[in-house]
Protein backbone atom coordinates (compact mmCIF):
# COMPACT_ATOMS: atom_id res chain seq x y z
CA UNK A 1 0.00 0.00 0.00
CA UNK A 2 0.85 2.96 -0.60
CA UNK A 3 -0.67 6.77 0.37
CA UNK A 4 -0.53 9.76 -1.68
CA UNK A 5 -1.24 12.76 -0.83
CA UNK A 6 -2.28 16.26 -1.82
CA UNK A 7 -1.84 20.04 -0.01
CA UNK A 8 -4.61 22.72 -1.21
CA UNK A 9 -2.62 25.53 0.43
CA UNK A 10 -2.09 29.69 -0.17
CA UNK A 11 1.05 30.73 -2.60
CA UNK A 12 1.93 33.56 -1.96
CA UNK A 13 4.19 36.49 -3.59
CA UNK A 14 6.31 35.78 -0.60
CA UNK A 15 8.68 32.39 -0.83
CA UNK A 16 9.33 32.27 3.01
CA UNK A 17 5.97 32.58 3.37
CA UNK A 18 5.48 30.20 0.93
CA UNK A 19 7.90 27.48 3.34
CA UNK A 20 5.78 27.43 5.99
CA UNK A 21 2.55 27.02 4.40
CA UNK A 22 4.54 23.54 2.93
CA UNK A 23 6.26 22.79 6.35
CA UNK A 24 2.63 22.82 7.61
CA UNK A 25 1.67 20.70 5.12
CA UNK A 26 4.32 18.25 5.84
CA UNK A 27 3.69 17.89 9.57
CA UNK A 28 0.06 16.97 8.51
CA UNK A 29 1.41 14.58 5.99
CA UNK A 30 3.79 12.86 8.85
CA UNK A 31 0.47 12.58 11.47
CA UNK A 32 -1.35 11.00 8.82
CA UNK A 33 1.07 8.58 7.64
CA UNK A 34 1.62 9.87 4.14
CA UNK A 35 4.10 8.74 1.76
CA UNK A 36 4.31 11.05 -1.29
CA UNK A 37 3.32 14.62 -0.85
CA UNK A 38 2.32 17.06 -3.74
CA UNK A 39 2.02 20.95 -3.52
CA UNK A 40 0.47 23.39 -6.04
CA UNK A 41 2.03 25.08 -8.70
CA UNK A 42 4.60 27.63 -7.95
CA UNK A 43 3.74 26.80 -4.02
CA UNK A 44 7.51 27.92 -2.93
CA UNK A 45 8.26 30.26 -5.21
CA UNK A 46 5.12 31.90 -5.80
CA UNK A 47 3.63 32.41 -9.10
CA UNK A 48 4.09 34.92 -11.86
CA UNK A 49 7.32 35.87 -9.09
CA UNK A 50 9.94 37.69 -10.82
CA UNK A 51 13.32 36.56 -11.63
CA UNK A 52 15.22 38.57 -9.24
CA UNK A 53 12.95 37.84 -6.24
CA UNK A 54 14.03 34.24 -6.43
CA UNK A 55 17.72 35.22 -6.22
CA UNK A 56 17.83 37.56 -3.18
CA UNK A 57 17.81 37.87 0.47
CA UNK A 58 15.05 35.36 2.84
CA UNK A 59 14.02 34.45 -0.78
CA UNK A 60 16.81 32.98 -1.80
CA UNK A 61 14.89 30.12 -3.84
CA UNK A 62 17.59 27.60 -3.66
CA UNK A 63 18.70 27.99 0.11
CA UNK A 64 14.69 27.96 1.08
CA UNK A 65 14.16 24.18 -1.50
CA UNK A 66 17.03 22.93 0.24
CA UNK A 67 15.32 23.79 4.16
CA UNK A 68 12.10 22.35 2.79
CA UNK A 69 13.42 18.94 1.12
CA UNK A 70 15.22 18.88 4.25
CA UNK A 71 12.05 18.95 6.38
CA UNK A 72 10.53 16.98 4.71
CA UNK A 73 12.76 14.23 4.64
CA UNK A 74 13.37 14.39 8.52
CA UNK A 75 9.12 13.64 8.00
CA UNK A 76 10.06 10.78 6.26
CA UNK A 77 8.11 12.41 3.19
CA UNK A 78 8.68 11.87 -0.18
CA UNK A 79 7.84 15.32 -1.64
CA UNK A 80 6.82 16.46 -4.84
CA UNK A 81 7.19 20.00 -5.08
CA UNK A 82 5.68 22.43 -7.52
CA UNK A 83 7.58 25.58 -7.77
CA UNK A 84 9.34 27.86 -10.05
CA UNK A 85 12.74 27.23 -10.41
CA UNK A 86 16.13 28.98 -11.96
CA UNK A 87 17.66 26.61 -14.57
CA UNK A 88 21.16 27.18 -16.35
CA UNK A 89 21.39 26.38 -19.83
CA UNK A 90 24.52 27.16 -22.10
CA UNK A 91 22.89 30.40 -23.20
CA UNK A 92 22.24 31.23 -19.31
CA UNK A 93 20.11 31.35 -16.43
CA UNK A 94 16.05 31.17 -17.00
CA UNK A 95 13.05 30.59 -14.68
CA UNK A 96 10.80 27.65 -15.29
CA UNK A 97 7.56 26.15 -13.92
CA UNK A 98 8.39 22.97 -12.12
CA UNK A 99 7.27 19.58 -10.19
CA UNK A 100 10.32 18.59 -8.26
CA UNK A 101 10.64 15.14 -6.47
CA UNK A 102 12.55 14.23 -3.64
CA UNK A 103 13.06 11.55 -1.42
CA UNK A 104 12.96 10.68 2.47
CA UNK A 105 17.05 11.29 1.92
CA UNK A 106 16.36 14.77 0.37
CA UNK A 107 17.71 13.39 -3.15
CA UNK A 108 16.51 14.65 -6.44
CA UNK A 109 14.97 11.83 -8.02
CA UNK A 110 13.87 13.46 -11.25
CA UNK A 111 11.80 16.79 -12.15
CA UNK A 112 9.51 18.08 -14.64
CA UNK A 113 9.33 21.55 -16.38
CA UNK A 114 5.96 22.80 -17.45
CA UNK A 115 5.63 22.70 -21.40
CA UNK A 116 2.75 25.39 -21.73
CA UNK A 117 3.80 28.74 -20.10
CA UNK A 118 1.92 31.48 -20.38
CA UNK A 119 3.64 35.16 -20.92
CA UNK A 120 2.83 36.18 -17.85
CA UNK A 121 5.64 33.88 -16.33
CA UNK A 122 8.22 34.77 -18.36
CA UNK A 123 9.29 30.70 -18.00
CA UNK A 124 11.11 29.02 -20.28
CA UNK A 125 8.99 26.33 -20.95
CA UNK A 126 10.19 22.54 -21.22
CA UNK A 127 9.61 19.81 -23.82
CA UNK A 128 7.31 16.70 -23.84
CA UNK A 129 6.64 14.43 -20.82
CA UNK A 130 8.55 12.67 -18.24
CA UNK A 131 8.50 9.56 -16.66
CA UNK A 132 9.41 9.88 -12.45
CA UNK A 133 10.86 6.23 -10.51
CA UNK A 134 9.57 6.63 -6.94
CA UNK A 135 10.28 4.14 -4.76
CA UNK A 136 10.67 3.94 -1.40
CA UNK A 137 9.61 2.00 2.06
CA UNK A 138 6.58 2.22 4.46
CA UNK A 139 5.16 -0.20 6.87
CA UNK A 140 3.43 -2.29 4.05
CA UNK A 141 7.03 -3.08 3.12
CA UNK A 142 8.93 -1.65 -0.10
CA UNK A 143 7.30 0.47 -2.94
CA UNK A 144 7.98 1.51 -6.57
CA UNK A 145 6.18 2.87 -9.07
CA UNK A 146 6.15 5.33 -11.99
CA UNK A 147 4.73 8.95 -11.79
CA UNK A 148 3.91 11.29 -14.87
CA UNK A 149 3.35 14.68 -14.59
CA UNK A 150 1.24 17.35 -16.11
CA UNK A 151 1.33 21.86 -14.46
CA UNK A 152 -1.62 23.46 -14.87
CA UNK A 153 -2.55 24.50 -18.74
CA UNK A 154 -0.47 21.01 -19.60
CA UNK A 155 -3.82 19.21 -18.74
CA UNK A 156 -5.89 21.52 -20.64
CA UNK A 157 -3.95 23.42 -23.04
CA UNK A 158 -2.66 23.47 -27.02
CA UNK A 159 1.04 23.44 -28.28
CA UNK A 160 1.90 23.43 -32.06
CA UNK A 161 -1.58 22.41 -32.72
CA UNK A 162 -1.64 19.35 -31.05
CA UNK A 163 -3.35 18.51 -27.96
CA UNK A 164 -0.52 18.68 -25.28
CA UNK A 165 -2.85 16.10 -22.87
CA UNK A 166 -4.14 13.35 -24.94
CA UNK A 167 -0.57 12.94 -26.01
CA UNK A 168 1.21 12.79 -22.87
CA UNK A 169 -1.05 10.33 -21.63
CA UNK A 170 -1.00 7.54 -24.35
CA UNK A 171 2.49 7.98 -23.45
CA UNK A 172 1.79 7.84 -19.63
CA UNK A 173 0.20 4.73 -19.95
CA UNK A 174 2.20 3.03 -22.49
CA UNK A 175 5.10 3.72 -19.85
CA UNK A 176 2.96 1.57 -17.33
CA UNK A 177 2.92 5.46 -14.91
CA UNK A 178 0.49 4.24 -12.14
CA UNK A 179 -0.50 7.48 -11.28
CA UNK A 180 0.03 11.08 -12.69
CA UNK A 181 0.39 14.00 -10.67
CA UNK A 182 -0.94 17.65 -11.69
CA UNK A 183 0.14 20.70 -9.65
CA UNK A 184 -1.82 23.81 -10.68
CA UNK A 185 -2.36 27.54 -10.48
CA UNK A 186 -5.22 28.92 -12.45
CA UNK A 187 -7.02 32.09 -12.32
CA UNK A 188 -9.98 32.73 -10.21
CA UNK A 189 -11.41 35.43 -7.69
CA UNK A 190 -10.84 39.09 -8.32
CA UNK A 191 -8.20 38.55 -11.41
CA UNK A 192 -11.31 37.64 -13.33
CA UNK A 193 -13.68 40.19 -11.99
CA UNK A 194 -16.67 38.15 -12.82
CA UNK A 195 -18.50 35.00 -10.55
CA UNK A 196 -20.02 33.59 -14.16
CA UNK A 197 -16.34 33.57 -15.58
CA UNK A 198 -14.53 31.79 -12.30
CA UNK A 199 -17.47 29.57 -12.55
CA UNK A 200 -17.14 28.53 -15.92
CA UNK A 201 -12.95 28.47 -16.04
CA UNK A 202 -13.73 25.70 -13.07
CA UNK A 203 -15.88 23.77 -15.10
CA UNK A 204 -13.65 24.13 -17.78
CA UNK A 205 -10.53 22.58 -15.98
CA UNK A 206 -12.34 19.68 -14.03
CA UNK A 207 -13.92 18.81 -16.89
CA UNK A 208 -10.47 18.14 -18.80
CA UNK A 209 -9.07 16.49 -15.59
CA UNK A 210 -12.48 14.15 -15.84
CA UNK A 211 -11.47 13.30 -19.48
CA UNK A 212 -7.75 12.90 -18.79
CA UNK A 213 -8.74 10.25 -15.82
CA UNK A 214 -11.24 7.90 -18.13
CA UNK A 215 -7.66 7.13 -19.66
CA UNK A 216 -7.49 4.65 -16.77
CA UNK A 217 -4.53 6.25 -14.70
CA UNK A 218 -5.49 7.82 -11.79
CA UNK A 219 -4.93 11.91 -11.44
CA UNK A 220 -3.94 13.35 -8.34
CA UNK A 221 -4.35 17.55 -8.98
CA UNK A 222 -3.88 20.10 -6.44
CA UNK A 223 -4.51 23.93 -6.61
CA UNK A 224 -3.44 26.93 -4.81
CA UNK A 225 -6.61 28.28 -2.56
CA UNK A 226 -5.09 32.08 -2.74
CA UNK A 227 -5.46 34.02 -6.40
CA UNK A 228 -2.78 32.91 -8.57
CA UNK A 229 -0.91 36.68 -8.15
CA UNK A 230 -1.26 35.51 -4.49
CA UNK A 231 -3.45 37.75 -2.28
CA UNK A 232 -5.59 36.51 -0.07
CA UNK A 233 -8.82 35.00 -1.26
CA UNK A 234 -11.63 33.32 0.40
CA UNK A 235 -13.20 32.09 -2.65
CA UNK A 236 -13.28 28.89 -4.72
CA UNK A 237 -10.20 27.49 -6.51
CA UNK A 238 -9.52 27.49 -10.25
CA UNK A 239 -10.12 23.69 -10.24
CA UNK A 240 -10.75 20.72 -7.75
CA UNK A 241 -8.01 19.44 -5.82
CA UNK A 242 -8.45 15.92 -5.12
CA UNK A 243 -8.02 12.74 -6.45
CA UNK A 244 -10.02 11.23 -10.06
CA UNK A 245 -10.04 8.22 -11.77
CA UNK A 246 -12.33 6.65 -14.81
CA UNK A 247 -14.55 9.48 -14.25
CA UNK A 248 -14.97 9.15 -10.28
CA UNK A 249 -13.19 11.47 -7.45
CA UNK A 250 -11.67 8.91 -5.06
CA UNK A 251 -11.57 11.88 -2.56
CA UNK A 252 -12.03 16.15 -2.95
CA UNK A 253 -10.60 18.92 -1.06
CA UNK A 254 -12.79 21.52 0.38
CA UNK A 255 -13.75 23.90 -2.84
CA UNK A 256 -11.70 26.76 -0.72
CA UNK A 257 -9.30 27.39 1.68
CA UNK A 258 -6.41 25.10 2.95
CA UNK A 259 -7.33 21.34 3.00
CA UNK A 260 -5.10 18.26 2.81
CA UNK A 261 -6.67 15.01 1.02
CA UNK A 262 -5.39 11.38 0.75
CA UNK A 263 -5.87 8.33 -1.05
CA UNK A 264 -4.44 4.88 -0.46
CA UNK A 265 -3.01 3.05 -3.32
CA UNK A 266 -2.07 -0.73 -4.07
CA UNK A 267 0.71 -0.58 -6.68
Amino acid sequence: MIRIAGAQIPVTKDPKENSKHIKAAIDWAEENQVDVLLTPEGSLSGYLNTFDNLLIGSNNLQNLCNEVVLYAASKNIQLALGTEYIKTFNFGKVKTSQIRYYNTSSKLIGHYVKQMTIPLENAYPGKGPKIVEIEGTNAAGPYNFKVGSFICNDMWGQLDKKQVVIEDLFYYRGWTSKIIFHATNGIRGPDTQDDIINEKIKEFADINLWMASKFGVPIVTVDNCYTCSGDYYNGPTSSTSGIILNGEWLVKAAPTGTDYFYHDFNF
